[in-house]
């Protein structure tokens, strides 16, 4: 009956460590995969910055879409301007990306092209807020 009672015991802490170690794997996973998100929406913010002249602010959308085949996240973005233009572009996100050159695509209504030499306000789509 002891014997019973100590192997029971022993299960139930083995469970107990298991589920206690899956918790904490599946919160680094979710920390992770929000860091990955900043560090993407960091890169394309300096590439829109580099690619539009003027602009003053860049706001990513809370709402992701995630296409698994290619690896690419897709979101929308707003863009300011200091001559009162509001974009809004849809950009499409890579974790392998990591040219802050220039941004390939459009804005509608169209952005001026060239590079914004001023400092620019970017709110990431957890809220934080920071400035290139």
């Amino acid at each position: 009956m002891r014997k019973k009672t100590w192997v029971l015991a022993g299960i139930l802490i083995f469970i107990l460590i298991g589920g206690v170690s899956w918790f904490m794997f599946n919160q680094n996973e979710t920390q992770r995969k929000e860091q990955q998100i900043v560090k993407m929406e960091t890169t394309t913010a300096k590439q829109i910055k580099n690619t539009f002249t003027d602009v003053t602010e860049i706001k990513f959308s809370e709402r992701y879409g995630e296409n698994r085949l290619t690896g690419y996240t897709e979101t929308m973005v707003t863009v300011s301007t200091s001559y009162g233009v509001n974009a809004e572009i849809g950009v499409s996100m890579s974790p392998k990306d990591k040219i802050n050159q220039s941004y390939v695509g459009s804005g509608e209504p169209t952005l001026r092209k060239g590079i914004t030499g001023t400092e620019v306000r970017v709110i990431f789509s957890n809220k934080d807020e920071g400035s290139f």
